[in-house]
């Protein structure tokens, strides 16, 4: 059986920050966790700050929200490559580098989104280089090698990273839509793209691809071992595959499948929710906070879901989330104020965050711990991409042709629907996976 476990490099000396950590009887494991969740948060400052864009290119430059919003979908669509690409190279040279590279992308490119004057100045800056290239790096890597470093509270530990990535919106959505107004396009973007730029290389220097590298164990690992001493059996856990048996199995393509419903579901409420609301005469400042408050209250269900998914196993985490951010796309029917925004808001972000969590640790328990899980996570983020991607464009797609978002909310209630008896189809928790 082969493995995609990066050979240990050999370190004669201890780094004197993890030689400190060790004395203080502290795990590098919260170093990479705390810098996972700061990177996790900015990483996606103008992704997921998308929705508060839309109002003012259309206000500035008369474009159409249609065309505008597909620049969102061009950003997961010309991601595809890339977040195969970055899988493939985690899983073999480590993350470091690639997201310090990202890093730069991301910041050079949310500085060029000020100079825009031209709709395909926009597809190109943040279609390619910010969406895209520079987030897949973040968006891949990272879950990962969480599950490397905790072989105790490892649903923890990701809930707690999931969670960060929620923080992402209430910070910037709400700070982008107070610059633009207050600053201006240009400014707002030089000030957001050299902040981001600086945190996200600094962070990602403290990021190492798995315990071995810096001659450590995962966290909780001496703990498992001695759990099974004196000849007990060591939990059961699903064999290690390689990837040409993981793809021979309908299990991978449900994943895939269920990541990809979901996110077209969820993508034409968070690009659009904004507009939606600005549609139906809320002022700018509290349509930004709806989007801001999805955002934050799905920090909850980012964290349970994790913890849930580690105990539970996909098939119930994932029919539980896909339930819960479908149905209440009903209450958007009837908003017409700012309050009834805010209640959806609350109700879809407390599952919302749910679907997305639990494949890192989901894919652990169906494929084992030794399989190429970075590979394993980047064609279930293809599924993703082209989820998001599709949702993003469909909803201003249908806003040009209808003049309002009652059809992108038909959608949106309908094939996050579809989801649910494919998570359903998935085996239950400890049950291999089968062919």
């Amino acid at each position: 059986m082969t493995s995609c476990a990066l050979p240990a490099r050999k370190f004669p000396v201890q780094k004197p920050f993890v030689s400190f950590l060790k004395k203080h009887n502290i795990h590098y494991a919260w170093v990479v966790l705390g810098a996972a969740c700061m990177l996790n948060i900015v990483a996606r400052a103008d992704q997921s700050s998308f929705g508060v864009f839309i109002d003012p290119l259309v206000d500035k430059f008369g474009w159409k929200r249609g065309d505008i919003s597909f620049g969102y979908s061009l950003a997961f669509l010309v991601g595809l490559p890339a977040v195969v690409l970055m899988g493939w190279l985690g899983d073999r040279m480590g993350a470091r580098m690639l997201m310090a590279g990202a890093a730069l992308m991301i910041g050079g490119g949310t500085v060029l989104l000020g100079s825009i004057s031209e709709l395909w100045h926009f597809y190109l800056i943040y279609g390619f280089l910010v969406g895209s290239m520079g987030h897949a790096a973040f968006s891949v890597l990272l879950p990962v090698i969480m599950t490397r470093w905790f072989a105790r509270n490892m649903g923890i530990a990701l809930g707690i990273y999931w969670a960060g990535q929620g923080l992402g919106p209430v910070i910037f959505a709400p700070l982008f839509r107070w610059l633009l107004e207050t600053r201006g396009w240009s400014e707002t973007f030089l000030l957001i793209g050299i902040t981001i730029g600086v945190i996200l290389f600094v962070f990602s220097l403290f990021i190492h691809n798995s315990p071995a590298v810096l001659g450590l164990k995962p966290y909780g690992a001496s703990d498992v071992d001695a759990a099974t001493a004196g000849g007990k059996p060591k939990a059961a856990t699903a064999p290690s595959m390689t990837l040409r048996e993981i793809f021979s199995q309908r299990t991978i393509y449900l994943l895939i499948g269920i990541h990809h419903v979901g996110c077209v579901a969820h993508a034409l409420i968070l690009a659009h929710v904004v507009s939606m609301a600005t549609f139906k005469g809320i002022p700018g400042m509290q349509a930004a906070t709806v989007l801001a408050v999805i955002a934050g209250t799905s920090v909850v269900s980012r964290f349970v879901f994790s913890v849930l998914a580690e105990k539970l196993g996909g098939r119930t985490v994932l029919t539980i989330s896909l339930i819960g951010q479908a149905l209440p796309v009903v209450i958007l029917f009837f908003a017409s104020e700012a309050w009834v925004f805010y209640l959806f808001a609350v109700v879809f972000g407390l599952c919302y965050g749910g679907e997305m969590v639990g494949f890192p640790i989901i894919n652990k328990q169906l494929f084992g711990p030794n399989a190429p899980l970075g590979s394993i996570y980047s064609y279930e983020m293809l599924g993703a991409s082209t989820g998001m991607a599709l949702g993003g464009w469909l909803g201003g797609a249908l806003f040009d042709v209808f003049g309002n978002y009652h059809w992108p909310l038909v959608a949106s209630l309908v094939i996050g629907c579809v989801g649910i008896p494919l998570a359903l189809a998935l085996p239950r928790h400890h049950q291999a996976a089968t062919r």
